[in-house]
């Protein structure tokens, strides 16, 4: 005889709230109230005539025989999860979700993106701006762009460009100064840092010169982009990452002000599930940013 079965609104209310410990948790989750998922899980409770959970002040804690139900829900509910996100992404054969930080999505992808329209009108972006790590399993993203050094156990990942850092100002900050600018003058002007690419010193130590003599205006920002227009401002020198300054280069709101370059461990990285990168708009996409 088949078991029929039943209360599947229960069931999923009760792995949340045996996954989170927390009724609260498990609402927030399902976007219900907490009475909602209480009245489920005291359905389920009744149907199979056993206790799933022990009540206590700071949440609850699974009973032996929650404990035993939590082991199949939770292999359940992850299969099926996994089924209709595989499913959405075979509907969206023509689309690419790229996620990626704020900066490399202002100062490098989006300038370029009439290029690959015109290229692949049939293929679809959705750019997701955020650099916090994805989570494949769970994610509905197709592709991660990320600079870093390699470190994806698990993932496909693929160098798409290596990194270096230089010294850009805007012009009407060095105006009538002598071009390339010596070290000993650039140090006079005010620096401007990226906090998450830490070079001057480095530089200095290229051109011999004593970080003691940096000028005392200095500011940090923790978005390349953001220091990227400060320098545009004409607010200070700045030591940019190669890849997002191009673009102001060629159009003149940036120069470089000597030859110089510092060299990083990281690069910009195409980063995707096992398999994915085979997919025909994937495949068209990482062949596009590698040809760029």
């Amino acid at each position: 005889m088949v078991e029929t079965l039943r209360h599947l609104r229960a069931l999923q209310a009760f792995d949340e709230t045996a996954t989170h410990s927390s009724l609260s948790k498990a609402a927030d989750t399902l976007s219900v109230t907490h009475g909602a998922i209480s009245r489920q899980i005291k359905l389920l409770e009744q149907h199979l005539g056993v206790g799933l959970f022990h009540r206590r002040p700071n949440g609850v804690e699974l009973t032996t025989a929650g404990e035993r139900l939590h082991q199949s829900t939770r292999g359940a509910f992850s299969e099926l999860r996994a089924g209709v996100r595989d499913v959405r992404r075979q509907e969206r054969l023509q689309s690419v979700t790229v996620s990626l930080s704020t900066s490399l999505a202002l100062k490098w992808l989006v300038p370029m993106l009439p290029s690959f329209r015109r290229e692949h009108p049939g293929i679809s972006l959705l750019l997701d701006t955020n650099d916090a790590l994805v989570n494949f399993e769970t994610s509905e993203v197709d592709v991660a762009l990320r600079f870093s050094e390699p470190g994806w156990d698990g993932l496909h990942h693929e160098l798409i460009k290596r990194e270096e850092l230089i010294v850009v100002a805007s012009p009407s900050l060095v105006d009538k100064m002598d071009q390339p600018m010596p070290a000993k003058d650039i140090v006079r002007l005010p620096l401007l840092h990226d906090a998450f690419n830490v070079g001057w010193d480095k530089w200095a130590e290229q051109k011999d010169v004593d970080p003691q003599k940096f000028s005392s205006e200095n500011i940090k920002y923790v978005d390349s982009a953001v220091l990227l227009e400060a320098a545009i401002d004409g607010q200070g020198v700045a030591l940019a990452r190669n890849l997002l300054a191009a673009r102001d280069l060629e159009l003149g709101r940036l120069i470089r002000l000597d030859d110089s370059a510092v060299k990083l461990d990281r690069g910009l990285y195409f980063v995707c599930r096992p398999g994915d990168q085979e997919r025909a708009s994937v495949r068209v996409f990482k062949k596009w940013l590698m040809s760029i």
